[in-house]
């Protein structure tokens, strides 16, 4: 293991594919309210943040936050929809959460991508999408 900023963590595998998971710290009050308010898209089983930094250059972290266990995949697509990248994480814990990416670790040139996190647990499969640019 590589000691790197912000709690996150990285191996091997995880460094050759652009992206690391952050660990899971439990879920608080305030996420458990705002969980319940996003529940019109997301039938309340996670918040989806915006990336940060957006734009960004090289790197950046996709916060999302599970109301209870859940496997976990992100993908990125182009403006036409086309699927550019995904990473999948099973068994994650509820609680906030991040990904962290790297376009160039990905393969992937500047531009706009559209992201979306999937949700699967026990309730159902559960999908949303955002916006993020690379310079």
């Amino acid at each position: 293991m590589t000691d790197f900023p912000h709690d996150t963590y990285f191996d091997t595998a995880t460094m050759s594919s652009g992206c690391a998971v952050s660990p899971d710290p439990a879920i608080s009050e305030t996420e458990r309210l705002a969980l319940r308010s996003s529940e019109r898209e997301t039938g309340g089983q996670f918040i989806l943040e915006q990336n940060y930094p957006n734009p960004f250059v090289g790197e950046t972290t996709v916060p999302f936050t599970l109301a209870t266990a859940a496997d976990v995949r992100l993908d990125l697509f182009d403006l036409l929809g086309r699927k550019v990248a995904g990473v999948v994480r099973k068994g994650r814990s509820a609680g906030t959460q991040s990904i962290k990416l790297n376009l160039e670790g990905l393969g992937l040139a500047p531009g706009d991508y559209e992201y979306q996190l999937e949700v699967t647990n026990r309730h159902g499969v559960y999908r949303l999408r955002k916006l993020m640019t690379a310079e």
